[in-house]
């Protein structure tokens, strides 16, 4: 099926997705730790019926029964070498089952293990492993390829990557929100629908996380900055327990009497998640029946975005800067940084610049001394810069190569900078952009230099811009830059490069971008005649400057163009600058903090961690003082940005691994010193649950805030735990379920504990794990890892006092 043909039907009707596939298989006798898609090849008539139930129940999309089935899930049942048997055998069955007029959905889910760094899997591994299952399914016959239930944009991505070189479908990528409409790693609806949308799926949305009454606001937040079609799969409400097994609270005409809203919202494709039955969507089916989709929007605006903020740009929009400021070229402590490998350094650079300021930071790692590799320099600073800010990043480079290794470690949507008219350099940037969803700069010249006349600028910026969109990069993707050229060197064609800079927005409707700053090199009094410039330039049609942030001047020219040409309406933030009188221009020492410990955890700097400890422990400072006073502060300060949303996952294990190191470091002083720790945390994933990522956090946060933690791993089975808790007698018993299959043993376990007259609290946290379910087991809850140290160390507190 191509992307046209889906786009015809959608522009014409709602489409029913089908609903749970766990739910029903539980119900055709899964038990809990059976692979639920090995059925596919032991029972294909359990699931031939699951789909026909679907398809009589008016679904027009059913998915194959292969959420799980990529190699490395499949591996933890010993099944790593039946992914292309079990995904063909899936797509079969479907499309038996679906018939005529029923698309079937080739459902590929999460892999299960985090991305480096914070986790063990690496780019190329996560990629063969969606590749080999996205072939394995559109090679077995499926229409498109779905992908659902992320919760890490980058793996999203990377997924995304992979189905669509694996074979010509549509391909849909749904993101699973968290309460905070933000996913598990921190990105929010708006960025995640950018990043998706630059990677040019078929359709994107939201599936499970909650009920269809909170997803009313994601589709809401997707469809004001997507043109794409939407999809949204909400779970039948909350689950409870009813009689040892798990149910939803929406029923069938409930979760109905939302569609229509859904649709409103922005929804083309409707479907279920967790809980949902054929009746759910027969309900669903008959109350949309010959409804229509509101039409899309004409989304003109800009987007760039990192893994979890998106900068938008607009004329109606106040003025958006590129800090230019990570730069070798000229900053001797910045190339002396880059050869130690310290990029700490780096990323101190970029925090500055958006404390300054900034809203985009451009990454410029060219060095050409032989000592360091580019490529290498490049990876190691945008990793460390999209760790230590949330602006979007332009890479800086001519390279290719360097450029690609770089897209695939940044999280977000890029801006490519750059490419030119040269042929050879134009169609691999526009490759990269196309493949790995960024927006492209290109400038005006090619391998004869830079044109003498504007006609000539002109002529290769339309011939960069024709291109572009020819392969299939939207003009709100394009920025153009016409080069600024020195007056002290080239006056005579500076104001070419702003009647070109005219032409191109007039004439191309293409974003404009000019390094500003260049304007001045060589001149005294540089501030003013950059200032001066930069009015000149805005005057002309310019959307984004590059440009120094710690510039007052530049300041007071932006807040007065805003306030001039409408965008800052009523002057407000002219008004709020102005009484606050803000300065941006800083000495370095005002940038660089005063470097400590406590920062170093906070950042998730490690590597600094031992010669910090070092430098503390010379002053005098004992083994326990720096962990309370350093890493534990340090901690909860990153857990309270963690619970305000300053701080996200990858920020909390950071600094989680930054501790650990700490911890490493101290280890015989502490045991010399006697540490003591809090409490004993014995945790566990539940029997027939393989999933352990959020245990896993858990794990590190308990362990860095003083909890000795007896980690028994994942699918444990009730009879494991009590004997644990027996031997272990641990302070609290920590459990964990992602799927709802899997709830009930958790009731197993806190009952089996009774029987033992084990008076030991109990805790439970998951995806699917609510306040009230823990409530209805006799159990504590934890949402996250943050609430679980907070729970933990509130239940020891009471312990004592009771002692």
């Amino acid at each position: 099926m191509k992307k046209e043909e889906l786009y015809r039907r959608l522009e014409k009707e709602i489409l029913i997705f089908d609903g749970a596939m766990g739910t029903m298989l539980q119900q055709s006798g899964l038990k809990a730790g059976e692979c639920p898609e090995a059925m596919n090849l032991h029972h294909e008539e359990s699931i031939f019926q699951i789909h026909r139930k679907y398809v009589e129940a008016g679904c027009r999309i059913i998915q194959t029964n292969t959420f799980g089935a990529n190699r490395i899930k499949l591996d933890l049942y010993g099944l790593a070498d039946q992914v292309e048997a079990i995904n063909a055998k899936g797509a079969a069955i479907a499309r038996k089952a679906a018939g005529e007029g029923c698309l079937v959905a080739g459902d590929m889910g999460p892999i299960g293990k985090l991305l480096s760094p914070l986790g063990p899997l690496s780019y190329e591994e996560a990629y063969h492993t969606f590749y080999e299952q996205a072939k394995a399914l559109i090679e077995g016959g499926v229409d498109l390829i779905n992908i659902e239930t992320m919760s890490d944009i980058q793996e999203a991505k990377i997924a995304v990557i992979a189905a669509k070189d694996a074979g010509d479908v549509p391909v849909i990528c749904t993101m699973t929100f968290q309460k905070d409409l933000r996913t598990l790693t921190g990105t929010d609806p708006e960025t995640a629908a950018a990043i998706l949308e630059a990677l040019d799926v078929a359709v994107l949305g939201a599936n499970c996380s909650f009920g269809p009454d909170m997803m009313i606001n994601v589709l809401e937040r997707m469809y004001k900055i997507t043109k794409k079609p939407l999809i949204v799969q909400p779970n039948a409400g909350l689950p409870k327990l009813v009689n040892g097994e798990t149910c939803f609270d929406l029923s069938p005409e409930e979760m109905a009497g939302y569609a229509k809203t859904l649709v409103a919202a922005g929804a083309n494709i409707i479907g279920g998640c967790c809980g949902t039955t054929p009746g759910h969507m027969e309900a669903m089916a008959k109350t949309l029946s010959g409804e229509k989709p509101i039409q899309r929007q004409t989304i003109t605006c800009s987007k760039l975005s990192s893994g979890s903020k998106t900068v938008f740009i607009d004329e109606a929009l106040p003025y958006n800067i590129i800090g230019e400021c990570i730069n070798l070229t000229g900053r001797k402590h910045l190339m002396e940084s880059v050869r130690e490998n310290n990029f700490h350094v780096i990323a101190k650079e970029a925090q500055s610049q958006v404390t300054a300021g900034a809203q985009i930071i451009d990454v410029n790692m060219g060095i050409r001394d032989g000592m360091v590799r580019e490529e290498t320099a490049m990876v190691n600073g945008i990793m460390a810069v999209q760790r230590a800010v949330d602006a979007p990043l332009s890479i800086d480079t001519v390279n290719v190569e360097v450029m690609e290794a770089a897209l695939k470690v940044y999280r977000g949507k890029p801006l490519l900078n750059s490419t030119n008219g040269e042929d050879a350099s134009l169609d691999r940037v526009i490759h990269l952009a196309k493949r790995y969803g960024a927006a492209i700069l290109g400038l005006t010249l090619d391998q004869q230099g830079i044109p003498e006349t504007v006609e000539k600028r002109f002529h290769l910026a339309k011939k960069i811009v024709n291109r572009a969109v020819k392969a299939g990069i939207p003009k709100e993707d394009i920025f153009i830059d016409t080069l600024t050229l020195t007056a002290g060197a080239q006056q005579k064609w500076v104001p070419d490069t702003l009647k070109t800079l005219r032409r191109v927005k007039e004439e191309l409707g293409v974003r404009t971008i000019l390094g500003v700053s260049n304007i001045s090199h060589g001149l005294p009094n540089r501030r003013d005649l950059t200032a001066a410039y930069l009015a000149m330039a805005l005057e002309a049609g310019l959307d984004v400057p590059i440009i120094n942030p710690y510039e007052e001047k530049i300041w007071a020219v932006l807040r007065s163009a805003n306030v001039l040409t409408g965008r800052d309406e009523k002057a407000q933030e002219y008004i709020r600058w102005a009484s606050e009188k803000v300065e941006a221009e800083r000495s370095k020492e005002q940038k660089v903090k005063k470097e400590s410990l406590f920062e170093a955890v906070i950042e998730g700097e490690r590597e600094r961690v031992p010669n910090l400890i070092k430098g503390l422990q010379q002053q005098g400072f004992s083994a326990m003082e720096i962990i309370q006073e350093q890493v534990v502060k340090a901690l909860e300060a990153v857990g309270e940005g963690y619970e305000k949303q300053t701080y996200f996952l990858p920020q909390l294990l950071m600094a989680a691994e930054a501790a650990q190191s700490a911890f490493v470091c101290l280890k015989e002083d502490l045991e010399q010193e006697s540490y003591e720790k809090i409490g004993t945390y014995l945790i566990a994933t539940v029997k027939g649950d393989i999933h352990d990522i959020g245990k896993n956090i858990v794990s590190i946060m308990l362990q860095n805030h003083g909890f000795k933690v007896v980690d028994l791993g994942k699918d444990v089975p009730t009879e494991t735990i009590i004997q644990k808790a027996i031997e272990e007698k641990p302070d609290i018993i920590g459990l964990s379920a992602l799927m709802t299959t899997t709830m009930q043993e958790m009731q197993e376990v806190v009952e089996g504990l009774k029987n033992k007259d084990l008076n030991i609290p109990v805790m439970v946290g998951g995806a699917v794990v609510t306040e009230v379910f823990a409530a209805s087991i006799g159990a504590e809850y934890a949402a996250d890892a943050v609430e679980a140290v907070k729970a933990a160390k509130r239940i020891i507190e009471k312990k004592k006092a009771l002692e």
